[in-house]
């Protein structure tokens, strides 16, 4: 194990001849949050309003304390003002750029640009044949090679006359120089080209990273734009989502902020109750249903019997199947006029009258428009779904059970059975505890099997019957448009799933399942 020690302070004979403008660039940053802030509240130049406009303001006050912190340890210097530096420098160059290019509607143009390039590939032949010419070097002399070179050269200016990138060029450029955009392009060079001081070596110099500072910071460029993504696509709207869970929007008008009411109302919505009341009882039968019969499924599959890889993929299909396309085929089974499955029950009771001499009626349930089964058809077509998966995962952990295990059972005189219950079932805790947690998860976020089995009918189903959480804040969301109260049911489900999720892992550890 290696350790570090800070390195003192720089003196001024020490530092660079960009250590100045570089504080100054710094400086500038800080006082660039501030006017974030202040233009957030004040509602100045910033169009946004409601909950957007309180989580602009809390990521404007995020990237104002990474500029004190940056600020603070490039004086002192230290690594973390490094870091904290080319965090917000690339930050700042992401945004201001695609709000410039936003501007500039350079997005609307992509589309041209690709008809363009797909109309003009043919040239990318001449590109790639001068590539291969010159790459040959062997047994070729200069003249050929220079020759090959020019030809690329040629290649590319063809393609790019062809496309019409000189007249792009030229209108990009009378886009980029109008005042509304020239600004924030010049914010977005300054800050790429202060990150891109923050990653050189003159940067590690003077902070005085060590090695494993410098692969940490590496590991941050690298990881960055996904870092981006999930800001962007998850964290961003799911910080946005619990703002507007205080608040009564619609999504059009300005949100007005109403504290702890929407929650509060939950509790009192019969609506809302009788959706965890039907996600309950659906948990509490598909979710056994799903998990002991794949346990002994994943034992036969693991036997040395012939055919078991073809019956380990058909069983596994289910689960990488559409899910529109499998559900819209259990709609067909499940119609009580010529669906499959009422037509199995009839011929199985013919056959029964035949055999015993009875005179049983068939019954003909109406699965889907039943009050009384409409659930029970939507948890058959959630096992069917899941089971494959949980058997797969349940072959996976029997295959990493110790076989010298069940050679001293053998030698003790113990059976099949005896094993199974007395080795592999407990070897396969860990296993049985993660096929619950992500099998209960699926479940509490039950939506597009009841959503598909009812349309077009309401998605509720009859009497409620198939009203599920997920579905309750779809009806709010985007048909009564009670973006609030729908968010606050989002987050009333987080709370349901991430503490049933708690108690599982935590019962586990308590049993010694799981270690930390």
């Amino acid at each position: 194990m290696t350790t570090t020690t800070e390195r003192p302070p720089a003196t001024a004979s020490a530092r660079p001849p960009w250590y100045v403008p570089f504080v100054g660039w710094r400086v500038i940053t800080l006082l660039l949050t501030l006017v974030g802030i202040a233009a957030v509240l004040m509602r100045r130049g910033i169009v946004v309003s409601g909950p957007l406009r309180w989580t602009a303001a809390l990521a404007f006050v995020g990237a104002t304390a990474l500029a004190v912190a940056a600020l603070g340890y490039t004086l002192r210097p230290r690594h973390v003002g490094r870091v904290g530096g080319f965090s917000l420098d690339f930050l700042i160059a992401v945004v201001a750029a695609f709000v410039a290019f936003n501007r500039m509607d350079m997005f609307t143009g992509l589309d041209a640009v690709g008809e363009a390039f797909n109309d003009s590939a043919g040239w990318l032949l001449v590109i790639v044949l001068g590539w291969l010419v010159s790459g040959f070097r062997s047994g070729q002399n200069a003249a050929v090679r220079t020759a090959a070179r020019w030809t690329m050269l040629l290649g590319v200016v063809i393609l790019a006359l062809s496309m019409g990138l000189v007249p792009g060029v030229v209108e990009f450029i009378s886009r980029l120089i109008q005042p509304e955009v020239f600004p924030i392009a010049v914010l977005a060079v300054l800050a790429g080209t202060s990150a891109r001081l923050l990653w050189s070596d003159a940067a590690t110099r003077f902070y005085g990273s060590d090695q494993r500072q410098l692969e940490a910071l590496d590991g941050m460029l690298f990881v960055a734009p996904n870092a981006l993504g999930f800001l962007a696509f998850f964290a961003g709207p799911l910080i946005v989502s619990l703002f507007i869970s205080f608040t009564e929007w619609d999504g059009l008008t300005d949100a007005t902020f109403v504290g702890l009411r929407n929650y509060a109302d939950l509790l009192s919505d019969d609506l809302f109750l009788r959706s965890l009341r039907n996600i309950v009882v659906f948990g509490v039968i598909a979710i056994p249903l799903a998990v002991a019969p794949a346990v002994l499924l994943a034992s036969v599959l693991n036997s040395k019997l012939p055919g078991m890889k073809f019956f380990r993929a058909v069983y596994f299909l289910p689960s990488i199947a559409g899910v529109v396309g499998v559900t819209l085929i259990w709609k067909q089974l499940f119609d009580s006029t010529v669906g499959y499955v009422n037509f199995a029950i009839l011929k199985v009771t013919e056959w029964l009258n035949a055999l015993l001499g009875s005179g049983l009626d068939a019954p003909q349930p109406q699965w889907i428009s039943d009050t009384n089964i409409a659930l029970f058809s939507v948890i058959i077509l959630f096992v069917w779904q899941q089971i494959g998966f949980n058997t797969v995962l349940f072959l996976a952990g029997m295959q990493g059970i110790d076989g010298t295990l069940y050679e001293a059972a053998e030698l003790d005189g113990a059976g099949p059975w005896k094993k199974f219950v007395n080795i592999t079932i407990p070897m396969l805790r860990p296993t049985t505890v993660f096929v619950v947690a992500t099998t209960t998860i699926l479940a509490l976020q039950l939506f597009n099997e009841p959503f598909i089995l009812q349309s077009p009918s309401p998605p509720s189903g009859p009497g409620n019957a198939t009203l599920t959480p997920v579905i309750y804040l779809y009806q709010n969301a985007f048909q009564e448009f009670e973006i609030g109260y729908a968010s606050a049911v989002a987050w009333a489900l987080f709370l349901l799933i991430f503490g049933v999720t708690l108690l599982y892992f935590r019962r586990s550890r308590e049993d010694g399942v799981l270690t930390t």
